[in-house]
């Protein structure tokens, strides 16, 4: 998490000539977004897609997954103080920066936009919510992650029978 960006900024300097679309979350997006910055000085331009689900919605379904209660993952979840998570406008945030930024809420505003961005002649970052509790199907790899040996609740004691099953079908 977090090199998202920086990433297709590096295959976009190795590739001028191609066109580069980043996929990222908006927890990763937080983690390190200046290099939306660098693009725009350098004019290398990227089109990045935030999928806002207000937090870290693929680790709190991974916490969940593996026996665990939901903790401090989505943003009106975690300790906060008292003026409560922040409302974080990514597509202003893009903007600060020098690029192109827009928020949509369907897939034809995304479509529509994707159009836009790939027309435009800078970084364009564009924002579409998502629900933090959906995600796809099982993509066919086991994502090792360790459960815990010993826990009083079913829910951690089950998740940790899965674990050592699949573990057990893990290549060396």
């Amino acid at each position: 998490m977090g090199y998202e960006i920086a990433g297709g900024l590096g295959v976009k300097l190795a590739h001028p000539d191609r066109e580069v679309i980043v996929m990222v979350g908006d927890g990763s997006y937080l983690m390190l977004n200046s290099e939306i910055a660098t693009s725009v000085l350098l004019g290398k331009k990227i089109i990045v897609v935030v999928q806002d689900n207000h937090g870290y919605g693929c680790i709190n379904r991974l916490q969940q997954e593996v026996g665990g209660e939901p903790f401090n993952n989505l943003f009106k979840d975690c300790v906060q103080g008292p003026s409560g998570p922040p409302a974080i406008d990514f597509a202003k945030h893009a903007q600060s920066m020098g690029a192109i930024g827009e928020n949509v809420k369907t897939i034809g505003e995304l479509e529509a936009a994707l159009a836009r961005a790939r027309a435009a002649d800078r970084t364009s970052v564009i924002c579409i919510e998502t629900d933090p509790r959906r995600t796809t199907e099982d993509g066919g790899c086991w994502w090792e992650v360790a459960v815990p040996e010993a826990s009083p609740s079913d829910k951690v004691r089950r998740a940790r029978d899965e674990y050592e099953s699949a573990k057990k079908g893990q290549r060396a």
